[in-house]
């Protein structure tokens, strides 16, 4: 308590807000200033955040599957397409064709397709009596441009039996694969010169037809 000259003068507050303690008054009694706006703003921004990471946190519990539904995801059903082993035949492709010998087709192939697949004919007259429309089978043998070769073999709308070699013109002998008028012309000489084809393993007695070509044509003639 400060004193005037003219009487009692009543004490003054410190500058900072803490007023000062009366002398004889009760000790450790502090005026504490009202908090700042900062302070109020800090406060506020932290229960916003804890508003919000409770609120995310309910979301994401309700949308996660409860633990006690027992049940499961559900299993995708393959779609992919089963594969399919297609069925193939092989066929024995003969006569005048470029490349004699066997073919793989797939089932349900025509003899044009197995004759394609033999290269194609040697001349295109030698396709004039084949069905090339009529379907072909496994283990099937089809003869191309042989005279007398039979329609299940060659697919020809007619036929005979095998070339006889002892009564066979030049022509027909000359239809036969690998031949051609030369060789058939041997033929027919020997035929002459011998008294014909005892049986056909004398055909190899012919100039010109060695054990590759009396393979290929031994099914295709006859005594």
């Amino acid at each position: 308590m400060g004193t005037t000259a003219g009487g009692w003068t009543p004490s003054q507050p410190e500058a900072n807000g803490v007023s000062e303690v009366e002398p004889g008054g009760p000790r450790g009694v502090l005026v504490v200033p009202q908090a700042s706006a900062l302070t109020w703003l800090i406060i506020v921004g932290l229960a916003v955040l804890v508003v919000s990471g409770f609120l995310l946190s309910r979301y994401h519990a309700s949308a996660s599957p409860s633990a006690g539904d027992g049940g499961s995801p559900p299993v995708m059903a393959s779609t992919a397409p089963a594969t399919a082993t297609t069925a193939e035949i092989v066929v024995d492709v003969g006569g005048r064709v470029r490349h004699p010998g066997l073919v793989t087709l797939p089932t349900g192939s025509r003899v044009a397709d197995a004759i394609a697949a033999a290269g194609g004919p040697l001349r295109p007259a030698d396709l004039a009596r084949i069905n090339l429309a009529a379907r072909v089978s496994d283990g099937q043998l089809l003869l191309i441009g042989v005279p007398g070769a039979s329609a299940e073999s060659s697919g020809a709308s007619g036929g005979g039996g095998p070339v006889d070699l002892n009564s066979a013109t030049v022509d027909q002998l000359d239809a036969l694969p690998g031949v051609g008028p030369v060789l058939a012309q041997r033929i027919v000489d020997w035929r002459q010169a011998h008294g014909g084809f005892r049986t056909i393993d004398d055909l190899q007695q012919v100039p010109g037809i060695g054990p590759r070509k009396f393979s290929d044509l031994k099914a295709l003639v006859a005594v």
